[in-house]
């Protein structure tokens, strides 16, 4: 045997002797090739196999979870203080909030009940939001055209070619026609931008404050709209309660809330790039948001906004 035989079989022996002691020791030794306790805590995926194994990511998401229940739990109370507080200090709340940007601000008097009291927009949101309004004004002959086109499909198909219930498909036609009726009036649709390039803002985005809404133009050549806030996933525990079991793996399926909670510690940790990039509505902060809201019970309100030319 050469002698670079010999030290090439007493390395491998070596390397043999510390992958073992490394795996006795779990995981612990550098270079053993075990994942130690640690690197599977931080680097481990929730398994529905294995519900008692703790994850970084399972314990952030329950964190965020038990943070969504105590703020949805508490919400009750902060609203019924702030309607029974003076009007200067709902004043107060009121001129606070409108300082902050355009969700935070709306989300903030959905939260404490204070609604539409004293809201204001700022001007830069105003103007901006002017010029997407006005580009979606040149887009109206041909939204009126595809409208018309929609109305006519559906009535042709009917609710068995369109695979609808007949509920459904009620619901899906007086709503095209009655979007198709404000259309012809002039009324323009502005589309949300949750999750667009140019929208990508989750505190002050027009996506995540606005999202969409009917504007009619004014004799002076700018747009109003008469909007509710509200969320379509409000109260989504109670609308869409987990089914009883027997569960696939042995675990329960998680709720809407924490199906939120979860996605918000998958985009913190960076393994959600595919959700909107981790901006915008796919952000933490705003899928912490959902999380909340579909703990609460819906409570919409409604408010006003005019757009005067820049």
């Amino acid at each position: 045997m050469s002698l670079f035989d010999f030290f090439q079989k007493a390395g491998r022996k070596a390397g043999e002797i510390w992958r073992q002691a490394d795996q006795y020791s779990g995981g612990w030794l550098p270079g053993g090739g075990v994942a130690s306790p640690l690197t599977g805590y931080i680097q481990g995926r929730p398994d529905l196999r294995r519900p008692e194994r703790r994850t970084l990511e399972g314990d952030i998401a329950k964190s965020l979870d038990s943070a969504a229940a105590l703020a949805a739990s508490t919400r009750p109370a902060v609203k019924e203080a702030v309607q029974n507080s003076p009007d200067f200090v709902r004043g107060l709340l009121s001129t606070g909030l409108n300082q902050l940007p355009a969700s935070v601000n709306l989300f903030g008097r959905y939260y404490t009940g204070l609604g539409d009291k004293g809201l204001e927009f700022s001007k830069q949101y105003k103007d901006k939001l002017f010029g997407m309004v006005k580009e979606e004004e040149k887009l109206l002959p041909y939204l009126l055209q595809q409208q018309k086109g929609q109305e006519t499909l559906m009535k042709e198909e009917g609710p068995a070619g369109l695979r609808l219930t007949p509920k459904q498909y009620n619901d899906y036609l007086a709503e095209t026609v009655s979007d198709l009726k404000r259309l012809q009036k002039g009324d323009i649709r502005f589309s949300s931008r949750a999750g667009r390039k140019d929208d990508m803002d989750s505190l002050g985005g027009y996506g995540t404050s606005l999202g969409s809404a009917w504007f009619t133009k004014t004799p002076e050549g700018g747009y109003e709209t008469d909007e509710t806030y509200d969320f379509n996933y409000a109260g989504a525990d109670k609308k869409y309660p987990v089914p009883h079991g027997p569960y696939f793996g042995g675990m329960q399926p998680p709720s809407p809330s924490e199906g939120m909670s979860y996605s918000a510690a998958q985009t913190i940790l960076g393994r959600n790039p595919e959700f909107l990039h981790g901006k915008g509505a796919g952000s933490p902060e705003s899928l912490f948001g959902r999380a909340i809201v579909s703990k609460m019970e819906s409570d919409p309100f409604k408010y006003s906004l005019q757009l005067k030319r820049p």
